[in-house]
């Protein structure tokens, strides 16, 4: 038998020699998960011992790990505003930027003055935008879109997990095709904006085993938001907003862009956030 002390020691320097970054972080994860000990209770239980099964587990988990997948798709789920989302290789990790995303949509008294807004979450993955929202603001109807069926499938298990599934209208569809004009009060995205040289240049836990499909955008990683600003244009109702997580020096193009679709003016305005 092993402690979980002798558990997390072991575990610490099999990432370390891995090479993998914040190496004693992702082993307290792993062996809470593997125990079913939360990070405090650690140094509590540290001489408590695991049994077989959970050694196996924490053993298996940690290859992977060590091998640079993900913390978690490893552990298949993962926090999103304070619920618990399940997470796998069909959609991307959601991140605490979307979590502020999320948090400033929520926060803009605009949107949620009319009775039953009609918000559309565009590229939904997970589903933790869209859930979140209509979570959050049970009146509001959330329509969650994605191109992919893999995403939807996976979004919509996390609804049926969070209770949310009946109150969110779920859509195939590239962008806002098939939206009609004037029908959308906000849309709020995390679309695809990671450019051809950049995708290179990714962290390898990110480029190696998220989805290219929801990371790459083009020669500029502006592609899918320069599409998106055409459609939105046409599919917000007048005073309506855009929400849209954008790369860190993204900023100056997206305004251009946005701009060139006529937001920022009285009639329709847009909102978005650095990655």
């Amino acid at each position: 038998m092993t402690t979980v002390n002798e558990s997390l020691s072991a575990t610490d320097r099999a990432l370390i020699e891995a090479h993998r970054e914040e190496a004693r972080v992702l082993a307290e994860w792993l062996v809470c998960a593997a125990s079913g000990l939360n990070r405090s209770e650690l140094l509590i239980h540290g001489d408590c011992e695991l049994g077989f099964a959970a050694l196996a587990r924490l053993g298996e988990w940690t290859k992977r790990v060590a091998s640079g997948e993900p913390l978690q798709y490893v552990l298949g789920s993962t926090s999103f505003f304070g619920r618990e989302f399940l997470c796998d290789r069909r959609a991307l990790i959601p991140r605490p930027e979307t979590e502020e995303l999320c948090d400033r949509v929520l926060s803009d008294s605009a949107i949620w003055r009319d009775a039953a807004p009609s918000v559309m979450d565009v590229g939904t993955g997970t589903g933790c935008i869209a859930i979140t929202l209509v979570l959050e603001h049970p009146n509001a109807r959330v329509i969650a879109v994605d191109c992919s069926v893999e995403a939807l499938n996976l979004a919509r298990e996390n609804a049926r997990r969070l209770g949310a599934e009946s109150r969110i209208e779920w859509r195939r569809a590239d962008l806002l095709a098939g939206v009609p004009p004037n029908s959308l009060c906000a849309i709020v995205s995390n679309p695809p904006y990671v450019s051809e040289s950049e995708l290179a240049a990714l962290a390898p836990e990110v480029r190696d085993y998220e989805p290219h499909l929801a990371l790459a955008a083009g020669a500029d990683g502006l592609s899918v938001i320069r599409r998106l600003a055409q459609q939105a244009g046409v599919a917000l109702a007048p005073g309506g907003k855009l929400w849209v997580e954008i790369g860190n020096e993204q900023g100056p193009a997206v305004c251009d862009l946005l701009r060139a679709q006529g937001f920022f003016r009285r009639d329709r305005a847009s909102r978005f956030g650095g990655a």
